[in-house]
């Protein structure tokens, strides 16, 4: 059976764009043979992580979201799995960053006009992840920079994929450690090189396939406490309806499932009157906003900013605005720690 269409012309974006110049990654060559089709370049990819000593799992087809529910317990490195997964579809490639034992630095790129970095960093030139990490660098005491395996995004980010240190569990942020900065960690996963998102692959941008072990100080800036949450401006309830549908006008349609999750818990926030668990509410909508920012499927900054415009809403203003603070951040944290996806609800071919 022949590759459909959509996914001919998806390979031929993929062939377009990869500069067969630089080096392949060892495990894949330049041999066009391999790159026919873009189910080819998927399951050359997917054998070169397992190669690796790398547990991959399936996404969905041109998107990011899981196939499997359980994907991290089923993450595999089984050669005969991995063929056995990857020559039904072009499934999109899942690098689970637990088992894997690897950390990936996200540096992502604003996607909205109004998401500018603190005065600090914008004087200092800083206008995007990679060159908030670069800012890190120069300015962290014993910081230098490490070679390690760089992916370059199809948005124009950047993955930095680290080994993580001997006895150390560290798992996922954002922008704890610095603006359009996140982390993924145990409980967390990467997309793969070769994966294509909106017609566009994820590139290995140096030819480095061997992740290098995590830095010192990054580690340190990665588990250190998270920053506190700057309080927001009192709204009304109009307001906080009129931002959600803003948010919920753009993103891929698993961003805008996220969204939907968390225009819900801010409705439903935001509508509720003393003595009615309003606090008890918010610590259960930071964890769900938190699962979705774990995943890489909302931005944290507007999760946060959008809860606590609805518990002032809510009446959680004036005196109890301190417990808004602290009970969000409580929230969120442990939201970040076990991540949700979108689920599958269209499974293809069968499970592997």
């Amino acid at each position: 059976m022949g590759v459909p269409a959509k996914f001919e012309r998806m390979d031929r974006s993929l062939m377009r764009v990869r500069d067969f110049s630089r080096p392949a990654p060892q495990g894949l060559s330049h041999n066009t043979d391999g790159f026919r089709t873009l189910r080819g370049q998927l399951l050359a990819s997917a054998l070169h992580y397992a190669g690796r000593g790398m547990y991959v799992h399936p996404l969905l087809i041109g998107g990011k979201a899981p196939r499997w529910a359980d994907w991290e317990t089923r993450a595999t490195r089984d050669p005969e799995v991995i063929r056995r997964t990857w020559s039904r579809a072009p499934f999109n490639i899942g690098v689970a960053c637990g088992p894997s034992e690897l950390i990936a630095i996200d540096l992502d790129i604003p996607h909205e006009d109004d998401d500018i970095p603190p005065a600090e960093y914008a004087e200092a030139g800083v206008v995007d992840g990679k060159s908030m990490f670069d800012f890190l660098v120069s300015h962290t005491p014993g910081a230098r920079m490490v070679r390690t395996m760089n992916v370059r995004t199809p948005s124009g980010g950047r993955h930095l994929v680290y080994r993580a240190p001997e006895n150390v569990e560290v798992r996922n942020t954002a922008r704890t450690i610095g603006w359009q900065i996140d982390t993924r960690a145990a409980g967390g996963y990467i997309v793969g090189i070769g994966s294509v998102v909106d017609d566009k692959p994820y590139v290995l941008e140096n030819g480095i396939s061997d992740p290098a072990v995590l830095p010192a100080w990054l580690l340190t800036l990665i588990t250190a406490a998270p920053k506190p949450t700057k309080a927001a401006p009192r709204v009304s309830r109009a307001e906080v309806d009129t931002r959600l549908r803003a948010i919920a006008s753009g993103g891929t349609r698993e961003e805008r499932w996220a969204t939907g999750i968390l225009r819900s818990e801010c409705r439903d926030l935001s509508s509720m009157t003393p003595d009615s668990g309003r606090n008890h509410r918010l610590n259960l909508a930071a964890y769900r906003a938190g699962q979705l920012v774990g995943a890489g499927l909302l931005d944290q900054a507007v999760a946060e900013e959008e809860l606590t415009v609805a518990a002032r809403a809510a009446g959680l203003g004036g005196e109890y605005a301190h417990e808004i603070e602290k009970t969000l951040n409580s929230g969120m944290h442990a939201g970040l720690q076990k991540p949700r996806h979108m689920p599958t609800a269209r499974r293809l071919g069968g499970a592997a």
